[in-house]
């Protein structure tokens, strides 16, 4: 079986189910060598595969032996930003090529010129040194945080922090052209179907922050607690918009909260550490072929759609 030819095809999506098998038996298998918590059986991928074989199709790749998936890859291009979303190979299927051979599909349409990135972890250096060797080298850290969300104290315990002239109203698909903006402000680049998919199918909820008509924020939760995409055009802003979020998802009861942190957001650092909140995780790493972006007023949707 081990020395049976690796095959490659595009995905489909009757992959889905399968590919969650591989991500997670990849993953705990990396986890369980670092003494880190593993990653239940417990499958909310589905969406997310789909809407990337979706939009971006042509670089969504299967790897199979005998007919059996052993690994795939996939990649979204927003503009003239082309990002690594996944990369997975079963321990048995590992050291061979076939990490670098996905990687390699993955790139079709990649935009000549363009900003190539991808999200890691510290403690996987034969994929850091795969992307390092394309170009992808780190430029910043990706703090995990998680906790029980509070009602959005202020740092001395008193009531919630006003939103000054900030003005909150919830978030709708209409709201796309205004969130497509403020992504070409913060990250140099729009991506209007991840929106449409977050508020839709991928069923995220949030708000979108006006200052005298104007949008000027916006911030995105999952249903389990996951904060993000978060963008504002003024960095100052992420301190009160964030403490609103989890003054809202204090309401809703939520057990925990989480979010991935640019080294940069220091105002959201903040507000997790006054918060409560703890690091969970070990540091991620944004590699990218150059920086982009104003990444201290950011959080990513995910570590896979970024």
């Amino acid at each position: 079986m081990a020395d049976a030819a690796i095959t490659y095809r595009r995905a489909a999506p009757e992959d889905a189910g399968r590919a969650f098998q591989v991500f997670r038996a990849a993953l705990n298998d990396y986890l369980a060598r670092a003494g880190q918590e593993l990653l239940p059986d417990e499958n909310d991928q589905d969406p997310g595969f789909l809407h990337t074989l979706r939009y971006d199709g042509e670089r969504c790749w299967v790897a199979e032996r005998q007919g059996d998936m052993v690994a795939w890859g996939s990649a979204i291009v927003r503009d003239d930003w082309w990002f690594l979303s996944a990369l997975f190979v079963l321990p048995e299927a590992q050291g061979v090529g076939v990490g670098a051979e996905l990687l390699k599909r993955a790139r079709a349409g990649a935009p000549s010129g363009g900003v190539s990135a991808t999200v890691t972890d510290t403690l996987q250096p034969v994929s850091n040194t795969l992307y390092a060797r394309r170009g992808m080298l780190p430029r910043e850290a990706l703090l995990g945080f998680a906790g029980p969300p509070r009602r959005g104290t202020a740092p001395d315990g008193g009531a919630p922090q006003r939103l000054g002239t900030l003005e909150p109203e919830p978030l709708t698909p209409a709201a796309v052209p205004e969130l497509q903006a403020l992504d070409l402000a913060v990250l140099g680049f729009e991506r209007s179907v991840d929106h449409r998919f977050y508020l839709g199918e991928g069923g995220r909820r949030g708000w979108l922050f006006r200052r005298a008509g104007r949008a000027v924020a916006y911030a995105l939760y999952r249903p389990t607690g996951w904060i993000g995409p978060l963008a504002s055009l003024r960095a100052a802003d992420v301190e009160p918009v964030l403490r609103f979020v989890l003054a809202e998802l204090a309401a809703l009861a939520l057990e925990k909260v989480e979010a991935g942190v640019p080294a940069p957001c220091v105002g959201a650092q903040r507000v997790f550490w006054e918060e409560g909140l703890l690091y969970d995780a070990t540091p991620g790493l944004l590699l990218a072929s150059r920086p982009f972006g104003r990444l201290d007023r950011y959080l990513p949707a995910s570590y896979g759609m970024f």
